[in-house]
């Protein structure tokens, strides 16, 4: 089912940068998070 505007997003862990485990969990109880993802950013292809 997708999600709407507003929707809690579902759990879930990335590696970020310097590729260390960064889950949503890690920013509970912040008033703000944004997740912003770039289709080949970062990467050869």
């Amino acid at each position: 089912m997708p999600l709407k505007v507003g929707d809690a997003a579902p759990e879930f862990a990335l590696r970020d940068a310097n590729r260390n485990k960064v889950s949503l969990a890690d920013f509970t109880g912040r008033k703000t998070v944004v997740l912003a993802f770039y289709i080949l950013a970062f990467t050869p292809g």
